[in-house]
């Protein structure tokens, strides 16, 4: 711990971590009365939520697109998918999610816009919906809103495009790149960005302080309050505070973390680069009940040279890539062993799923695909004409790609040549590629009617490593409903955790679209409530 601390201030909320969770916390804190703190460890606000796509899952959320949904159908979905170690956050992230909509449009100038199309993720469950639970936002106009909105960060090759215009092009030709151009240069922006600088807004609009560059290093019971010890760029700090709410995200950006807890080849991770376990580290000291250390939210990824964040290689997540035709993923024998289509949580387990031997033989995967893949489809880093990039191999044959690979050449060319012959048919035997809505949503709707599937046969060819990432760790401290820490099954008292620096009852499920987003939000508005709710009890006993 920091020695020799500067005197300590006080406030009646501090909320470590300026993500949507935390905010969401903060905001409704600070509306409630409450002096409240958001305290970032890095030097621009956001967390991972300003790196990632920004929709939120919300289910029986009253829209004409989700006319056909309800709560029961939601909470037999989730049933099916989350921990059943805790089924009450079933019913309290399904009955909380629609007011979370309202809080958020009504104190922040972020605005919902329903996704119709979108489907869930596992559609061999009964409750899933094949469109209508996931929502994206409104282009928002940043030149509107407070200074420190200003100062959350981007991702790298950042675009402002609203998911309903990804539907409409889908493509490289077919994208408006002068109207892109021009929202950009204007304060247009929309995803991750978006969702975390209207947050932000919200959060200073409604009272709340925000510092950026200040870590919180431990927490200590201090008679009624907590007392928190901070790392700032002028030293160490002391603060005080009626609640703490640890909302630092996971733990999977940091490396040592990773290899300690999280699956074996499990390599990249596009958490913020502050991810590095500050919740978990805090939680142990305080004697919390710790749980699901070793899950994630996982996602397949490429390494784009040249991309970084905080001067670190930093990896885009592949979800629209691996649903298109003309191309298929291979593991080091040269093998498909996963609908490559499906949902990236799921493609993720695959990648880091343990043999009778113990061994992980789909950690080194490859994309392979063809000529006529590269001049229709987008791929990170890769231009449909020209000098390829460093990290695209090619060659003239499909066996002499393999031997680039160092794959069996005759392994590579048998999956192939069979590949082709399901296209041919138009149906994956193997694998079941395209059967479902959520395969087909991220087709080519122009390929035909099997949306998903088409032959590698145009030379030359190509592939790319595929690595197994996050977006996320879920493992750290339990809490109840309301977000309150436990230790040994009871509430510590004034001590919270939201987000991804929680134990996420979720277990190893993923529902859809946004939902990493939507149950960190829904926990952070009841933390909030909560906090609100103890401290208007405080001041009506008088203290």
């Amino acid at each position: 711990m920091p020695q020799n601390p500067q005197s300590a201030s006080s406030f009646d909320v501090v909320v470590a971590g300026s993500g949507a969770a935390g905010l969401v916390t903060a905001i409704r804190t600070a509306s409630a009365g409450l002096r409240t703190l958001v305290i970032e460890s890095g030097e621009r606000f956001g967390g991972t939520t300003a790196l990632s796509g920004g929709r939120v899952w919300i289910p029986a959320n009253g829209t004409p697109a989700n006319s056909g949904d309800s709560p029961e159908l939601a909470k037999s979905y989730l049933r099916r998918l989350f921990d059943r170690r805790w089924p009450e956050f079933v019913d309290a992230f399904v009955d909380t999610a629609p007011r979370l909509r309202e809080f958020v449009e009504a104190r922040s100038p972020h605005r919902f816009v329903v996704c119709p199309n979108y489907p869930d993720y596992h559609q061999h469950l009964e409750g899933a919906s094949t469109g209508g639970r996931c929502f994206d936002m409104a282009v928002l106009d940043t030149r509107v809103l407070v200074e420190e909105a200003r100062q959350v960060r981007y991702p790298p090759s950042y675009s402002p495009i609203t998911h309903a215009e990804w539907e409409e092009w889908r493509f490289p030709e077919r994208i408006d790149a002068p109207l892109l151009a021009k929202r950009f240069e204007e304060g247009g922006r929309t995803g991750g960005h978006a969702l975390a600088a209207a947050l932000v807004d919200g959060a200073v609009r409604a009272g709340a302080e925000l510092r950026p560059r200040a870590s919180l290093r431990g927490v200590e019971e201090a008679g009624g309050a907590r007392r928190l010890v901070l790392d700032t760029p002028e030293g160490s700090e002391t603060l005080d505070a009626g609640a703490v709410v640890l909302a630092t995200g996971g733990y999977d950006a940091d490396p040592g973390l990773r290899a300690e807890l999280l699956p074996a080849g499990l390599s990249v991770s596009a958490s913020a680069p502050t991810n590095t376990g500050a919740a978990l580290e805090i939680s142990r000291s305080l004697g919390a009940d710790i749980a699901n250390e070793s899950d994630g939210w996982w996602m397949p990824m490429a390494l784009v040279p040249g991309e970084e964040l905080d001067g670190r290689p930093y990896p885009r997540g592949l979800v629209r890539e691996r649903g298109v035709p003309r191309s298929i993923i291979v593991n080091a024998r040269g093998e498909r062993f996963i609908d490559e289509a499906s949902p990236y949580n799921e493609f993720g387990k695959k990648m880091h799923e343990r043999d009778e031997a113990g061994e992980c033989p789909n950690s080194v995967a490859w994309l392979v695909f063809d000529e006529g893949f590269r001049a229709r489809y987008p791929f990170p880093g890769l231009p449909a004409t020209g000098e390829l990039p460093e990290h695209i191999r090619t060659a003239e044959s499909i066996g002499a790609l393999a031997r680039e690979l160092g794959i069996e050449p005759a392994a590579l060319e048998s999956t192939v040549a069979r590949w082709n012959r399901l296209s041919e048919q138009g149906a994956d035997e193997d694998l079941h590629r395209g059967e479902n809505a959520y395969d087909r949503y991220y087709g080519d709707p122009w390929a035909g009617p099997a949306v998903n599937l088409g032959p590698i046969d145009r030379a030359p060819y190509y592939a790319t490593r595929i690595y197994s990432g996050s977006i996320g760790s879920k493992g750290g401290p339990v809490t109840d409903t309301h977000g309150r820490i436990l230790r040994g099954g009871r509430p510590l008292d004034g001590v919270y955790a939201v987000g991804n620096a929680s134990a996420f009852w979720t277990g190893d499920g993923y529902p859809g679209p946004g939902a990493t987003l939507a149950v960190g939000m829904v926990m952070g508005l009841r933390a909030g409530d909560a906090i609100a709710a103890a401290s208007t009890r405080s001041a009506a006993d008088g203290r």
